[in-house]
């Protein structure tokens, strides 16, 4: 049985009966899901996501007050990067484009179909589950690497920790890629950089770039723990390890490996590590 937690759900929908008949329609407990919030116009749904931590949103397109995309527009200003269905009764092609920028899993047209809607929450979860057993193992590799700061989720301090969970999923998912980057990252996520550079630091105590650096060096010490190799192959080994957590340099690899270890990477399996932690 999983433990991670229920993924939280707004639905937004003007129409009442639409409202309960999804809240009703679905096993929301089986398929990892609570219905945390309902709202009847945009507005009130974005009251709703200021307030409470949101994981999915499941919104009407033509609401009064303030439309479904004008809502989720106004979402992604505050840098969420909740999931999104869109259920409307509109097949329209524009609005179909602009579901897609705001960042839509799903486009879904009522009368709504209970088998489609559930394929569509499996993949969701299943997304989400990925990133937090990401964070799970995240964790795992910066206690390795001699830091004891949680990454789990529901343990990072602030507003801002969805946000974060999502960054460090991301990071753990990309760190092999030499170009990972605050601005790929960011624009992964729809947040501004310099946003999410501030955020990062405020809730981990790490700048964007030294997390991926201890990431990427405890990574590789798992590796090099596992390795083992003779002086004459030492160099090439090393240089795979390297490019396995995105060092494409391996003199450089080994400089920064060794001034956080106090160690270089040929010497991680003779008995001589130090712990500078």
């Amino acid at each position: 049985m999983s433990t991670l937690p229920a993924s939280r759900v707004l639905i937004a929908d003007d129409e009442y009966y639409f409202r309960q008949l999804l809240i009703h329609l679905i096993d929301w407990d089986a398929a990892g899901f609570e219905v945390a919030a309902e709202a009847e116009n945009g507005s009130e749904a974005l009251k709703i996501m200021k307030e409470q931590p949101i994981d999915l949103m499941i919104t009407d397109i033509e609401m009064p007050h303030m439309s479904g995309l004008d809502f989720v527009k106004e979402v992604r200003a505050l840098n969420s990067s909740a999931k999104l269905i869109f259920i409307t009764s509109y097949d329209n092609f524009n609005y179909a484009q602009r579901a897609i920028s705001l960042g839509a899993s799903h486009y879904l047209l009522k009368p709504i179909d209970e088998t489609q809607l559930e394929q569509a929450l499996g993949g969701i979860r299943a997304e989400l589950t990925e990133k937090w057993e990401g964070l799970r193992y995240i964790d795992r590799l910066k206690r390795e690497a001699g830091y004891t700061q949680a990454t789990e989720p529901g343990l990072l301090p602030g507003s801002g920790n969805r946000l974060i969970r999502e960054a460090v999923a991301f990071v753990n998912e990309r760190y092999a890629d030499e170009n990972l980057s605050l601005q790929q990252t960011a624009g992964t996520l729809f947040v501004n950089p310099s946003y999410l550079s501030h955020t990062f630091k405020k809730e981990t105590g790490e700048s964007f770039v030294e997390y991926v650096t201890n990431i990427r060096l405890g990574k590789a010490m798992e590796l090099l723990r596992h390795s083992s190799f003779s002086d004459e192959t030492s160099v090439p080994k090393i240089a795979t390890i390297a490019h396995q957590v995105g060092y494409s340099d391996p003199f450089y690899f080994s400089k920064c490996f060794k001034k956080k270890f106090g160690i270089t990477p040929n010497k991680v399996n003779s008995g001589l590590i130090v712990d500078r932690h």
